[in-house]
């Protein structure tokens, strides 16, 4: 795996990664993110109790979410790649694509983070929350806290990819030469390393505009994005910013180590699969047939 020849493969690929992936992150890091809303948001009783309370919201949301911002990610990769001339090392092409796929998500992700997050704070269904925050602000809540999911993706993204870039280049250098490509893909646990570490560098650059987010898009409509982030400063100081930190790293740790383990997993198969039917296609194709004969002999003779 590795290598940028991965960004060359169909979009196709990208988006089947990207789903399954998602489908994984959501199932693994569901629970931890249900313990993060609720300190968030000071919802601290029965804290472990629901754990799964709204999971449908992102298995039909976040997991399509997640094969768009892969993707997004993935496309933003072949295009750069087009860019020679700019001579923008690997870690440059992973903060630039980034951050444009976090910016893309940010439209696809907001109402599901809504329902999501509400339906964590109280301790109900993801329909259920829906009902209730329809009848509570109309329609508009579904874009409630676009702006604080567009920051915050756009720069969470940016150092998640540009850290993952450089650790698995970092990875590729210590590790022995692979092997000629082969049917069966070989199992590279680069991807869940490095996964795992750009989780940790996500969530501690980023948590505070994550916390933020999530007491605005909690809160009433209308409020002040800006004023939330005064709010919390002030009446909590900087330690504020940072309440749930541990089972977000708890969190991230897993939940990226496996689906970014699992995406290149998919992206590696597919790519094996492409080149052994580049050549099958190539060893059944008939042969030209011999140029017809001149005054009984052949142009050849």
């Amino acid at each position: 795996m590795g290598g940028e020849d991965k960004y060359d493969q169909p979009m196709w690929s990208a988006v089947l990664a990207g789903t399954i992936g998602g489908g994984v992150a959501v199932v693994v890091g569901y629970p931890f993110e249900t313990v993060k809303v609720r300190l968030q948001t000071g919802t601290t009783r029965h804290l472990f109790r629901d754990l799964f309370s709204g999971v449908t919201a992102p298995l039909t949301t976040v997991t399509p979410a997640w094969a768009i911002m892969y993707a997004a990610y993935y496309g933003a990769q072949s295009w750069l790649a087009t860019k020679a001339h700019w001579e923008l090392s690997p870690v440059a092409k992973g903060a630039v694509s980034g951050a444009l796929c976090g910016f893309a998500t940010a439209a696809v992700t907001v109402p599901t983070d809504v329902v999501k997050i509400n339906a964590q704070r109280m301790h109900c269904s993801a329909p259920e929350a829906f009902r209730k925050l329809l009848s509570k602000g109309g329609p508009g809540f579904l874009v409630h806290g676009g702006v604080a999911t567009a920051v915050h993706l756009t720069a969470s993204q940016a150092i998640f990819f540009g850290t993952y870039e450089y650790a698995l280049s970092r990875l590729a250098s210590r590790a022995a030469p692979a092997a000629p490509a082969a049917p069966v893909p070989r199992v590279d646990y680069a991807p869940a390393i490095a996964g795992g570490l750009s989780g940790v560098m996500e969530w501690t650059c980023c948590m505070s505009s994550d916390s933020v987010k999530t007491r605005y898009q909690s809160g009433p409509m209308g409020a002040s994005y800006v004023g939330v982030w005064r709010s919390v400063y002030a009446t909590e100081g900087p330690r504020g910013f940072y309440r749930g930190y541990a089972p977000v790293i708890l969190r991230a740790v897993p939940v990226n180590a496996s689906t970014f383990f699992v995406i290149e997993y998919v992206n590696d198969a597919i790519r094996r699969h492409l080149v052994e039917e580049k050549k099958r296609r190539n060893t059944t194709r008939p042969a030209p047939a011999a140029a017809p004969a001149v005054g009984g002999r052949s142009e050849l003779s």
